[in-house]
């Protein structure tokens, strides 16, 4: 029987992380802290046994990459101290090339689920509205900022796009034949 090289171990852990935080993020909108923590001790322990001080300093890279381009790409608002952990972990796991490649799948994804849930609630066109508004620079916020019922008021499970932008990234680079680390 062949061991599980670096890349399969990390690879296969994500899978099992970014499922579990998918659920637990449908089912109650959070992210259980033993979870993301477990996944992010986890992925130092595999890195540092297999590629020493260099593991550890790519996991410490991807752990880094993963919530800054979640940071950016949301301007700082709209998620949740759970999402950050799993990206965390999930940046961890990856390292920085895939933790990158993998929040930017997500928050295109994130996007999609965004636009799917304002057009179940009927907020469509008030979201687009308030969107383009928010991001105006020279408006305050409060001056935008919609009432009780306008979309932003609407939960959406982050981790689903972040595991599910996981798992496309993993799914193509396996494809295309790459390294994932």
């Amino acid at each position: 029987m062949n061991a599980l090289t670096l890349e399969e171990l990390c690879a296969l852990l994500t899978v099992v992380v970014v499922s579990g935080a998918m659920v637990t993020d449908l089912r109650s909108r959070r992210i259980p802290n033993v979870l993301t923590f477990t996944a992010f001790g986890a992925a130092l322990a595999l890195r540092i046994a297999f590629d020493g001080w260099l593991g550890l300093g790519l996991a410490l890279a991807g752990a880094l990459a993963a919530p800054a381009v979640l940071l950016i790409a949301h301007a700082g608002r709209g998620l949740g101290m759970g999402d950050i952990k799993l990206a965390i972990a999930v940046g961890a796991l990856l390292g920085p090339k895939l933790a990158i490649a993998s929040m930017l799948c997500g928050a295109v994804i994130g996007g999609v689920i965004a636009i799917g849930l304002l057009m179940r609630h009927g907020h469509i066109l008030s979201g687009f509205f308030w969107l383009f508004l928010s991001s105006l620079p020279f408006l305050k916020r409060k001056s935008v900022e919609p009432g009780a019922s306008a979309p932003a008021s609407l939960t959406m499970p982050y981790g689903v796009a972040i595991g599910v932008g996981s798992l496309i990234t993993l799914a193509v680079y396996t494809w295309l034949g790459t390294s994932l680390l």
